[in-house]
C-alpha cells in the first residue's frame, strides 16, 4: 500500500510539474507574439507617415491631389489638399491590417455624402479606392512628395511670362468641352464662374509668382490662398 501511494503521489507531482511547465510556455510565447504585433504595428504604421501626392483618376479626368499623415501620442492626424481647396485637417483616418482609410467631408467635395478612400501600401506606392458623387468607382495611387525643404537662398532664373496678355497660349482647361470657358477681357484672364480649371502648360520646381486676384468669390479665393500658402510652408513659392 505504501508502495501505490508513493507511486501516485510522484504521479500527480509529475502532472502538476508538467500544467505548470506548459503554462509558462504558453505565457511566454503570448508575451513574445504581442511583442512582435506591436513592432509589426508600429513599423506598418511608420511606412505610411509623411506626405503624399495623389493622383485621383475620374472618368473625366485625373486630379492632382495631396495628402500629409502625422501621428501625434499613439494617434494618426491627416491633412489633405483634395480636388480643389486648401491644405485641411481631415475627421477621420484610420489603419488597420495594413489598410488605410481616409475621410473627406462631403461640405468639402460638393456633394451629399462623404468622400471615403481606403487603400493599402503596394511597394512604396499608395494604391487605392473611392467613389463619384454618383457611385462610380474611382481609382487613386499616391507617391512619396519631395522634400521641398530649401538649404540654402534660391537662385532664380530670368522671369518667365505666363500669360501674353491677349489670349489663352500657353494655357488649357481641365475640360476642354466645358462651358462656359475661360477668356481674355482687357489683357485679364476671366474666369466664367462655376467652370473648368485653367492649367498652365508651363511646370516649375519653384517659383517666385506675382500675382494680382481681382473680383473672386470667397470660396475660390480662400482656395487660391490656401494653396500658395501651402506652397509658401513648403518652401516652393515667394509671392
Amino acid at each position: 500500500m505504501a508502495y501505490l501511494k508513493s507511486t501516485f503521489g510522484n504521479l500527480s507531482l509529475r502532472r502538476t510539474v508538467f500544467a505548470l511547465t506548459t503554462l509558462v510556455l504558453m505565457l511566454s510565447m503570448r508575451v513574445s507574439s504581442g511583442q512582435r504585433t506591436s513592432a509589426d504595428t508600429a513599423a506598418s504604421v511608420q511606412s505610411f507617415l509623411g506626405r503624399w501626392d495623389l493622383t485621383l483618376k475620374t472618368p473625366l479626368r485625373e486630379y492632382p491631389s495631396w495628402l500629409e499623415i502625422t501621428q501625434e501620442e499613439g494617434l494618426l492626424r491627416a491633412r489633405m489638399v483634395s480636388r480643389w481647396g486648401h491644405a485641411r485637417p481631415l475627421p477621420k483616418i484610420e489603419l488597420s491590417n495594413g489598410r488605410i482609410t481616409f475621410v473627406s467631408p462631403k461640405e468639402e467635395e460638393d456633394r451629399k455624402d462623404d468622400m471615403v478612400f481606403e487603400g493599402t501600401l503596394s511597394g512604396k506606392t499608395l494604391v487605392g479606392t473611392t467613389t463619384g458623387p454618383d457611385g462610380t468607382p474611382w481609382q487613386w495611387t499616391g507617391e512619396r512628395a519631395p522634400s521641398l525643404k530649401r538649404t540654402s537662398a534660391p537662385k532664380w532664373g530670368k522671369p518667365i511670362q505666363l500669360f501674353n496678355g491677349k489670349d489663352l497660349s500657353g494655357w488649357k482647361m481641365s475640360d476642354p468641352s466645358a462651358t462656359p470657358t475661360w477668356k481674355v477681357e482687357s489683357g485679364t484672364l476671366a474666369s466664367p464662374g462655376h467652370g473648368p480649371e485653367l492649367i498652365s502648360n508651363a511646370k516649375f520646381y519653384r517659383a517666385e509668382l506675382p500675382a494680382e486676384i481681382v473680383g473672386f468669390g470667397s470660396k475660390l479665393l480662400r482656395g487660391v490662398l490656401g494653396l500658395l500658402k501651402l506652397c509658401e510652408v513648403f518652401g516652393a513659392l515667394n509671392y
